[in-house]
């Protein structure tokens, strides 16, 4: 098995070849030495090779046991459409996950023994088919449906010479009489014994195409012959034919098994198991290794070897649609992070360069080739880069506390060095810093200062090295005039408290400190705010 396949084995993979063995194991098992079986075997061989000769690259003997494949389902179809029917009835989910139901569980065996002998004794001519698993239905000609008691005295009735249905078999089935005076397909092989007649060739035919257990009593001779799986055997015991029956029969075991059969039994059904899975696993590696499959992903494009003096300014693609092949265990296992897509950009000069994609411009794990890239090619337009020393100006957002404005504002350092592309810096006159919110401001401090980040306002801009990322912004607040003058002068401003306001949060929104907002209403340190309540803030005009 190939060690890619092996890499690429998930747990679903594993289930998929339990699934597959169980159901194999289990056909084997309710098949086994029945002409179902051995169309399956013959067919699961076909495939095998056909398989194995694929993966392994020949062509000629894969086309070759491909064609033997078709043909041979035709064959089957025609020749063996008994056989296939009866694999059909036999392979309903619940017989092939739980067993088969065991027709012959109540078949009484001393009963048919004891007919059989009785026939014996008048040298009575019988066939007597004891249906197995198989369906015998399909090989039967003429007759008459019974389905009567089980009876010796039936028995001797019916093959009585006087009997007009005495020259058919009966068919036993469910230990019920099913059918009576029906015909037998009769065997085409040859060299057979010189005393046998056409109950025992009829015998032999059937035994030849099901498993059905036939007995078989001579009115020449007064033998029992037991006819199973083509063979015949004479017995002349009672015992000899009630033990032989018991082996053959499904569901006719002895009462109780000794332990150590029953554990050789169970390991047996588990080391087939454990083949059948060993040789699914096998297949599922070679078929999985030979199959090939196709899957497309979306990968940004890393741009490389930028030269120092040139700015990437635009492309017309970001990204690009890549279509990989490889063997199906290996595609399935692909991540989409583990493509990558790369335009070399060395030695290129300013202005624009078409550049085409291959197969050299896209990164795969091992094992995967690249089938397609769309778009297959990329503009880029690549400009010069210079360098400017820009001024610094900090940016301002919010309101500053009421009554204050800022003062004495200074940046250090006011000025920076960057570089960037030409059609850049032409429009660039100075940078900015992140904002400053005001709104966060306290106005009883005099001097405030802030370390902020530069914002570059495009991402070609790049800072010169040695240049900091950050400035020192400091400011001061002062009083604005009038502000406290027009308070005395009746120029005030009043505020409605809403639910769930505090005289913190709105001393802050106005610039005040707490003990100032108590001062101006006259409330008291433990008095209380309520909604609705009107709250004098400062002057009307807000200068």
């Amino acid at each position: 098995m190939p060690l890619d396949v092996l890499f690429a084995f998930k747990w679903h993979d594993l289930l998929d070849i339990l699934v597959i063995s169980f159901i194999l194991h289990r056909l084997f098992l309710l098949f086994r030495g029945t002409i179902a079986l051995q169309i399956i075997l013959g067919l699961l061989f076909l495939w095998v090779i056909q398989g194995i000769a694929k993966a392994a690259g020949l062509v000629l003997t894969s086309w070759f046991f491909q064609g033997i494949g078709a043909v041979a389902v035709l064959v089957i179809v025609v020749v063996f459409r008994n056989e296939i029917r009866e694999v059909l009835i036999q392979t309903n989910p619940i017989r092939l996950l739980f067993g088969r139901s065991q027709e012959t569980r109540r078949m009484s065996v001393e009963l048919i023994v004891q007919a059989v002998f009785q026939l014996t004794k008048t040298k009575t001519g019988a066939l007597i088919v004891l249906q197995n698993r198989d369906s015998v239905e399909p090989y039967l000609r003429e007759g008459f449906a019974l389905d009567g008691r089980l009876n010796p005295l039936i028995i001797e009735t019916i093959f009585a010479k006087q009997s007009p249905v005495h020259d058919g078999a009966i068919v036993i089935r469910r230990n019920r009489i099913s059918r009576v005076g029906t015909f037998l397909p009769l065997t085409q092989k040859e060299g057979l014994s010189h005393h046998f007649g056409s109950r025992h060739r009829a015998a032999i035919g059937l035994s030849e195409v099901s498993d059905a257990v036939i007995l078989v009593v001579s009115e020449e001779r007064g033998e029992v012959s037991l006819v199973s799986r083509g063979k015949v055997r004479s017995l002349k015991q009672p015992q000899e034919l009630k033990d032989a029956l018991g082996r053959l029969l499904v569901g006719i075991f002895p009462k109780k098994q000794p332990k150590k059969s029953r554990r050789r039994i169970w390991l047996a059904q588990a080391g087939g198991l454990l083949l059948t899975f060993l040789m699914v696993s096998l297949v599922w590696g070679i078929y999985s290794g030979g199959q090939f499959s196709l899957i497309t992903t979306t990968t940004p494009i890393d741009f490389r070897n930028i030269p120092d003096s040139l700015e990437l300014m635009k492309t017309s693609a970001e990204k690009v649609e890549v279509q990989v092949s490889g063997k199906r265990r290996l595609v399935s296992a692909l991540e989409p992070q583990q493509v990558g897509a790369f335009i070399d950009l060395e030695g290129k000069t300013y202005g624009s360069h078409q550049v085409v994609l291959n197969q050299n411009s896209i990164e795969l794990p091992l094992g995967l080739e690249v089938v397609r890239v769309t778009p297959a090619t990329i503009k880029v337009e690549l400009e010069q880069r210079v360098e400017k020393k820009l001024a610094v100006k900090p940016q301002f957002i919010g309101a500053s506390p009421a009554g204050y404005e800022i003062k004495k504002v200074k940046v250090k350092p006011n000025s920076m060095k960057v570089s960037g592309a030409v059609s850049v810096l032409h429009k660039t006159n100075s940078l900015s810093t992140e904002p400053i919110d005001l709104d966060r401001v306290e106005p009883k401090d005099e001097k405030h200062i802030f370390e902020v980040p530069l914002a570059l306002p495009s991402s070609s801009l790049r800072l010169l090295p040695g240049e900091s990322k950050k400035v020192r912004v400091s400011f001061e607040l002062q009083a604005r005039r009038g502000f406290w003058d027009n308070m005395e002068g009746g120029k005030k401003r009043y505020y409605t408290v809403r639910s769930g306001e505090t005289l913190w949060g709105i001393s802050r929104r106005y610039g005040l400190t707490v003990e100032e907002l108590r001062n101006l209403n006259n409330l008291s340190p433990s008095g209380n705010i309520y909604p609705d309540q009107r709250l004098l803030v400062g002057a009307a005009n807000g200068e």
